[in-house]
């Protein structure tokens, strides 16, 4: 699959070796306000604009406002021209499989080709409680990931009117066809949240175009070469899969006080536990920590929004580190 090149907002190309998305959460925030946010995200240099797939809070109020994601996608890919939209991840246990598919392809069509495939095998067990929904065992919930997968890519054939029949041990689909295909070809790009070392991340070497994962250096380095062994095993190129992590981004100086509060506001965290995880000050030595990234091997930063009410820094982030990174 082609890799997805980012634009500045003067209409030239970033890096297609580094890659900046911005993640805000469709939880703990009102309508407008998030609608605006994505408006906002599509005027700047950011790749994706990712919310997340949650039937309920998973910070903050643990029964405030939040928003279904595969409505929310839909609406933001008709309100927006430029950026590209996304599940920072799909779980993929709160719905029919074949019903998901669909779905993802339609908020393909609508957004005209500007969608981002996350997906993963869910774990916020009170969800599925609340929602009467099976919450299996982790190897299952992956092994339905992984058929989920491979339907889709059945089904994501080019030909509309193409029947697939499928039975496996957590999917079944008979005579299903997707009508429209997607814009996007082969297939909307997939990226796979997860990092089970035995499971989830084989499904990412077979599967994913880019990998979600966290942890400290050490950590990252040790998952990164196990999909790279996993890629060859399946006969894919390593290089094929982008490499992903969030980073916490403030530009100029140390974190104010007041913007503190506002993402401990929302998302319930201790104001010292933000300003450890911020890499913060000018664009200098914010650049300098993203390489030691990649250098692990990194190539996507998904950079977290923290509240609509930031949207200055997510501007100094496009305009004084994204074009850092334009020439690798």
């Amino acid at each position: 699959m082609p890799r997805r090149i980012a634009r500045r907002t003067d209409g030239s190309d970033l890096d297609a070796g580094t890659r900046f998305a911005l993640a805000l959460p469709p939880t703990q925030v009102a309508w407008a306000d998030y609608l605006a946010a994505a408006q906002t995200a599509d005027a700047l240099a950011f790749e994706t604009f990712w919310g997340f797939d949650h039937l309920m809070p998973i910070f903050g109020d643990m029964e405030g406002p939040n928003f279904e994601c595969y409505t929310t996608m839909a609406a933001l890919a008709a309100a927006t021209k430029r950026i590209r939209i996304g599940a920072l991840v799909t779980g993929v246990a709160y719905r029919n499989p074949a019903m998901q598919i669909k779905e993802a392809t339609q908020i393909d069509v609508i957004s005209g080709g500007r969608f981002d495939f996350g997906i993963g095998a869910g774990w916020a067990e009170r969800e599925f409680k609340a929602f009467d929904l099976p919450f299996r065992e982790p190897k299952a919930r992956i092994g339905m990931l992984r058929e989920t997968l491979d339907v889709a890519k059945l089904l994501w054939s080019g030909d509309p009117r193409k029947k697939v029949s499928f039975e496996g041990a957590y999917v079944r689909v008979t005579d299903c066809f997707l009508n429209p295909q997607p814009v996007q070809r082969p297939h909307p790009p997939i990226l796979i949240g997860g990092g089970g070392e035995q499971l989830t991340l084989r499904v990412v070497a077979r599967h994913a175009d880019i990998w979600h994962g966290f942890g400290d250096p050490a950590t990252l380095a040790r998952k990164i070469a196990l999909i790279d062994d996993y890629a060859r095993g399946y006969g894919r190129d390593p290089q094929a899969i982008a490499k992903s992590t969030n980073v916490s981004i403030w530009v100029g100086g140390n974190i104010p006080d007041a913007a503190v509060a506002e993402i401990a506001r929302r998302s319930g965290r201790p104001a010292d536990q933000i300003r450890q995880g911020m890499i913060q000050g000018e664009p200098a030595a914010i650049e300098a920590r993203l390489r030691d990234l990649i250098a692990l091997g990194i190539t996507y930063f998904v950079v977290s929004g923290g509240s609509p009410a930031l949207t200055e820094n997510w501007q100094r982030v496009s305009e004084e580190i994204l074009p850092r990174f334009a020439a690798g």
